[in-house]
Parts: C-alpha cells; structure tokens; sequence
C-alpha cells in the first residue's frame, strides 16, 4: 500500500497531469505491444502505476525537449512497467574487478594508433555501413552487458580482420570468466584476457545464451575465436577514442547508464548529472557523428531491437566525457 501511496504522489507533483483516458489508452496499447498479463487486478494495478508515473515523466521531459531544453525524447518502450529495482540488471551489470588483467597494448597516445594526422579522420563514422556490426543481441534480465560488449567488439573485429561473419556465446563468459559474477557483474578487460588465456570463444549456436548463470561448459573441440589479449585506452580522451574508433573498429566502453537512459528514444543523449567515474553499464561504440549540432557517439546496446532507435543510442561526445565512455575503452587483439 505505501509503493502505492509513494506512486500516487510522484504523479500527482507533475506540472501537466495526463488525463485518465489517454493513460488508460496508452496502458491498453502497451500491453498489447509488449504482451503483458497479470494473475490478478491488484497485480495490474500495481502495474498500471507504475507504468503512469513513467508515462508522465516521459511527457514532462519531452515538453521540455520540445522548448530546446533537453536534446533528447524518451519514450514508452518494453521497460516504462519496470520499478528501478527491476532495471538494474539491465542497467547495473558492470562489476569493476579489484585488479585490471595486464593489456597487450596500452594505448597511452596516438603514437599507438600510427594516425599520422588526426585532423584527417572522417567527421562521421559508421561501421555498419561497412558491413563489419553484428545485429543488436538481448540480454534480458541478467546482468552480462559486460560479456555482450565482448562479443559485440569481438565480433565486429573478427569480420574485420576475417571477412567472416561469427556470432559467439555470451553465455560461455557469463559461465566460465571465474574473475566476474556471471549475472551478477562482470568485465570486460577480464573477458578479453579469459579468451586469450583460455584458447578461445564458442560459437552462439555451440553454446547459446540463457540468460541465467550455469556451470562452465566450453568444449575446445567446436569452433571458436582466439584472441591475444586486449588494447586499453589508458587516458580518458575522446580525440583519441574517436581514432581509436575510425581506425581500429568498435570499441567496448562502460558507462553510466543511470536516470532516464532506458528510456531513451531519439536524439543526442545528454544528461548533465550523468558521472564520469561511475561505471554501470556495458556497450560498444560503433561510430560518430554530428547531429543538429551536437557530437555524438553511436552506441550499439544489448537490450534488443525495439529499444532506443533500433537498439543504438546517440551519447553527447566533447561534452567532457559524458557518462565516463572515454574512461573504459578498448577492443580484442588478434
């Protein structure tokens, strides 16, 4: 009764209320959207608040982004019915271990990345249109992002080097990185050096995902991916991660993935109580760009499709490290 209470009064304290009807409207929507179902009345009830207090705080945003004073919009998506304790596997799957294994390379400045004129570098980039980005995965309600920005870099980077297109198990790093938490948190530096160490990666389809932790069942006689090590950005600077991106390929980074960023739906991503030293959430940079005016990175996210624009988020990039994407960077070494 008292979660009740609480949602009632953080909806009534919005400037414009929605009316009844339009919530009922977009209630009745979304669960047909999103195929929810509900043992009982209290249970949807419960729900619906839950769901109304998200949906005025979507409005409340998005007028101020139609006044210019936010540079994104938000929206109803397969999370507006979720409490913050339900989000944060999703958005709190990054556990920073006590010790970083020793990279291959440390990338401490541009020296490393043989760009003899960064000035030089496209002002755009995107490397799906070069084919070499594997489609968005889902994570669901386990919290491995930090195995999917593996793969998700590793993927990219095997077609690269390969010209071969491969899907690799999330699942064997959720099960067997012994320095990581499976579900519970992980990293990705840690996974990078488990792939080396342990002679390599399974195919998804050898080893798929289940969204829950199980015991290590990695079997070295099926194909899979080796990798060297791993190259970290040791610096926390955007000019060199935008070189690291235009000419390396995509790029696992952690970030802050608190207030409204599940709920993104367009636009550039800024949000100026976003930290730069707190670290949550795991995802791979696959480009940048400019968009009215704003620098963005293009971030590819592991929450399905029909999250964001297509499962990508645009992050305000030379906004002085927004979210801390510069501070955790790097990709596999082959």
């Amino acid at each position: 009764m008292k979660i009740l209470i609480i949602l009632f009064i953080a909806i009534y304290a919005s400037e414009a209320l929605l009316s009844k009807s339009v919530v009922t409207e977009e209630w009745n929507s979304f669960k047909k959207s999103h195929g929810r179902q509900f043992n009982n009345f209290r249970e949807e009830q419960y729900r619906k608040m839950v769901f109304q207090k998200k949906l005025q705080e979507i409005e409340d945003h998005n007028e101020r982004y139609r006044r210019g004073l936010e540079t994104y919009e938000i929206g109803v998506n397969q999370f507006t019915d979720y409490t913050e304790e339900e989000m944060m596997p999703y958005t709190h799957g990054l556990e920073l271990p006590l010790e970083m294994p020793e990279p291959l390379i440390n990338i401490t400045s541009t020296y490393f990345l043989d760009v003899k004129a960064p000035t030089a570098l496209p002002s755009s980039f995107d490397w799906r249109s070069r084919g070499v980005v594997t489609p968005v995965k889902n994570q669901g309600s386990c919290g491995s992002c930090w195995a999917f920005s593996t793969t998700g870099a590793l993927e990219s980077h095997y077609k690269i080097r390969y010209r071969s297109t491969v899907t690799l198990s999330e699942q064997q790093l959720v099960d067997c990185v012994r320095n990581a938490q499976g579900c519970r948190g992980g990293w990705m530096n840690n996974a990078f050096t488990y792939i080396a160490r342990n002679g390599g990666i399974n195919y998804d389809r050898d080893y798929p995902y289940q969204a829950k932790d199980g015991p290590c069942r990695y079997r070295s006689g099926k194909p899979r991916v080796t990798i060297r090590g791993y190259a970290y950005l040791t610096v926390a600077n955007e000019n060199m991660l935008k070189q690291m991106v235009a000419t390396r390929g995509p790029i696992s980074v952690a970030i802050d993935a608190g207030g409204n960023f599940g709920g993104y739906r367009s636009g550039v991503y800024y949000n100026p109580s976003c930290s730069t030293s707190k670290f949550t959430h795991a995802v791979v940079i696959v480009g940048y760009g400019n968009e009215n005016g704003m620098d963005y990175w293009l971030v590819k996210n592991s929450w399905g499709p029909d999250w964001g624009q297509n499962g990508y988020i645009k992050m305000a990039r030379n906004r002085r490290n927004h979210c801390g994407i510069a501070s955790k960077a790097s990709y596999p070494v082959f």
